[in-house]
């Protein structure tokens, strides 16, 4: 076992899996500082107030097997002693205000198409650009605003609501890109500041090149079905 730390590494935490499911994990041990959900890797970082809090935590769960909702995951103490900002942006997700968003939807039991991300993320400014796509991840579209306020405030309030009823979770992050290219308008990229683009071009993919485009991140409704 590494040498005991206040920072513990959790694995196979689950896309159903939330930062409160894991809170309540470790509550009864201590202080909870720091928690960073590594989504694309299945894991989280948790920082405890005091090293004895995170003893005491995996001592417990060293006779008892850790389980959310119905999933097994596995603890152990972090090669970190500290989690700091470089490590939180490095290893989970892109935390660097852009004025482009990367958007993963879990747990997608209806379509989602361009229009009904537009009506999602358009009430908190002025979206010039949007790309979907499919990942390992599952569904993912890459959100461009006009400015980089209005994707904070588009990630602040959205991040972890669903779209429709219990179902189509938001996982939003910052992207690494700073402009996308959109060469057509159609169900799967739209360019809203040029509307005369055409909807394909016979042969071709509609818009290559946007694949593992920024990083991954995390989740806690936003019902467009009322």
């Amino acid at each position: 076992m590494a040498e005991p730390s206040k920072v513990i590494h959790v694995r196979n935490v689950g896309h159903e899996i939330a930062e409160n499911d894991l809170l309540q994990l470790f509550q009864p041990f201590g202080v909870i500082t720091k928690l960073v959900m590594l989504r694309a890797k299945n894991q989280a970082l948790l920082q405890m107030q005091d090293i004895t809090s995170a003893v005491n935590a995996l001592q417990f769960y060293s006779n008892v097997q850790p389980s959310i909702r119905g999933r097994n995951v596995y603890v152990q103490f972090s090669s970190h002693q500290e989690l700091t900002v470089i490590d939180q942006n490095s290893q989970a997700r892109g935390d660097e205000p852009n004025r482009v968003l990367l958007v993963t939807v879990h747990h997608m039991l209806y379509p989602i198409t361009v229009e009904v991300l537009h009506q999602v993320f358009s009430p908190h400014g002025f979206v010039e650009k949007i790309v979907t796509f499919q990942k390992s991840a599952g569904f993912q579209a890459l959100i461009q605003y006009q400015l980089q306020q209005s994707a904070i405030l588009a990630r602040n309030s959205l991040q972890g609501r669903n779209i429709y009823d219990g179902c189509c979770q938001l996982d939003i992050q910052f992207s690494n890109l700073d402009e996308l290219q959109v060469n057509y308008n159609n169900e799967r990229s739209r360019d809203f500041t040029n509307p005369s683009l055409p909807s394909e071009q016979k042969g071709k993919s509609s818009q290559p090149g946007y694949g593992d485009a920024g990083m991954y991140a995390h989740p806690v409704g936003l019902n467009l079905d009322g």
